[in-house]
């Protein structure tokens, strides 16, 4: 996957170091739920604190909401309402502080479209647990900086 350039908009930040960071596990299936939790609860140390979605509307009212996570990471086939278009909804929704989205692609192929649907990182399925884990400590770095 070819490197993106990463942008801090002052709409966008997260929770300050020493702050819980509230993450959004957004996935159909319970069992990749749970292993996506489990990458989450990982990084504890960044004061990572997740919930979980099984479904798209669900995930955009969590997204939308006044007490919206900071960083989702949601999967493209999210049921009920896909990825992309969870994005689009999300962006075209959202007024003020903007959730950081890390988009679950089944492929290669996707990464185009993810981007431009409003993800600011797209994963592919298939990735290792530490490449999800080091996305999200880069998410988290550039919330801190915002």
């Amino acid at each position: 996957m070819g490197a993106r350039e990463q942008t801090t908009s002052p709409q966008r930040r997260m929770s300050h170091r020493g702050e819980d960071v509230k993450v959004l596990i957004a996935h159909g299936d319970a069992a990749s739920r749970y292993a996506l939790r489990e990458v989450a609860e990982d990084l504890t140390a960044l004061g990572l604190r997740p919930v979980e979605s099984s479904e798209g509307a669900q995930t955009v009212e969590l997204l939308t909401g006044d007490d919206a996570p900071d960083l989702a990471v949601v999967d493209w086939d999210l049921p009920g309402c896909g990825g992309p278009e969870l994005c689009r909804q999300v962006r075209s929704r959202r007024r003020a502080r903007s959730p950081y989205i890390i988009l679950i692609a089944p492929g290669d192929e996707q990464v185009d479209e993810a981007f431009a649907a409003g993800a600011d990182d797209c994963l592919r399925a298939s990735a290792a647990s530490h490449e999800l884990q080091a996305r999200i400590v880069a998410a988290r770095r550039l919330g801190a900086l915002a």
